[in-house]
C-alpha cells in the first residue's frame, strides 16, 4: 500500500491599499503609507506569476473593499486557476465594537460572488480575529471552510465550534512571510527557517500551509524575496509524496 502524500497549501493575503485606507483614512497612501499602492503596481504580477510558472494554484484570501477597487485583476485570478476567499471587507477586527458580523460576512460574499462569478467557499478572519458567531454566520451563507486558526497540523471538522459541515484549514505563525519579515530579517534567514521547519513538517506529514502577502513591506513581493521564494518552491517540489492543493480541495479531502 503506498503511503499517502504530504500536503502542500498556499495561501496568499491580498492585502493591497485597504490596510493603509482602514488605519489611516483616504489620505494615506503617500509616502512611507504607500506600500499598499505596491501590490497592484508590482507585487501581485510578481508573486502570482511565480506561482504560475511554478504550477501552483493558491488560495488567495481578499478583502471585500479590494475586490471592489480592482475586480478585473481578482477575476482574472479566478480564470488563471486560483482560488478565491474571502477576507473580510476591509481588514476589519471581527470582535471590534460595535462590528455587525453578519453585515460585513454577507457584503464580502455577495460581492465576491459577483465578481468571480461563484461563491467563496472558504474564509480567513484579518489578523485573525473572530468570535464566538463567525463560525456559525459563515455557515449560514455555505462556507465549506475557514483558515483562520493556528491550533492543530492537520485539518478538522469545525461541528462543535459552530462552524456546520465545515472544516478548518489551520496555518502556522512561522510559516507566514508577514511574521518574520515584519521583524526585520533578511530573506537568507526567512528561507532558512522555512526550511527546517517544512523538513520536520514534512517528516511528520503534517499539512504545510505557507502564507504570503503581494506587498513590499511585511510581504515576499521584493526581488530579492521573490527571487528566494523561487528557489524555496523548486526544492519544497522535490520532495518526496509531496501534493499541491487549494484550501477548498484540502477542506473537500477532509470531508
Amino acid at each position: 500500500m503506498s503511503k499517502p502524500t504530504v500536503p502542500v497549501v498556499v495561501t496568499v493575503n491580498l492585502q493591497g491599499k485597504t490596510v493603509e485606507r482602514t488605519q489611516l483614512g483616504e489620505d494615506a497612501l503617500f509616502g512611507r503609507a504607500s506600500y499598499g499602492k505596491y501590490a497592484y503596481a508590482v507585487g501581485c504580477e510578481r508573486l502570482f506569476g511565480l506561482l504560475d510558472r511554478h504550477g501552483i494554484k493558491s488560495t488567495v484570501f481578499v478583502p471585500g473593499a479590494e475586490a471592489e477597487a480592482n475586480p478585473a485583476y481578482i477575476a482574472a485570478l479566478a480564470g488563471r486557476g486560483h482560488e478565491i476567499a474571502a477576507h473580510g471587507w476591509a481588514m476589519e477586527e471581527m470582535d471590534a465594537a460595535g462590528i455587525d458580523e453578519r453585515a460585513l460576512l454577507g457584503r464580502t460574499h455577495r460581492a465576491l460572488s459577483r465578481i468571480v462569478g461563484r461563491a467563496p467557499r472558504g474564509f480567513r478572519a484579518p489578523h485573525g480575529r473572530l468570535t464566538e458567531r463567525t463560525l456559525g454566520h459563515l455557515a449560514d451563507l455555505g462556507y465549506r471552510y475557514d483558515s483562520s486558526f493556528q491550533d492543530d497540523d492537520h485539518p478538522y471538522r469545525l461541528d462543535a465550534d459552530g462552524g456546520r459541515g465545515m472544516v478548518e484549514v489551520p496555518h502556522a505563525e512561522i510559516l507566514i512571510d508577514a511574521t518574520l519579515y515584519g521583524q526585520r530579517q533578511t530573506h537568507d534567514r526567512v528561507m532558512r527557517m522555512w526550511r527546517e521547519e517544512i523538513e520536520a513538517m514534512h517528516r511528520e506529514r503534517c499539512l504545510i500551509t505557507l502564507t504570503l502577502h503581494p506587498r513590499s513591506d511585511y510581504g515576499s513581493a521584493r526581488a530579492s524575496r521573490i527571487a528566494a521564494l523561487d528557489r524555496l518552491l523548486s526544492w519544497l517540489r522535490d520532495l518526496p509524496r509531496i501534493s499541491f492543493l487549494t484550501c477548498e480541495e484540502m477542506a473537500d479531502r477532509t470531508i
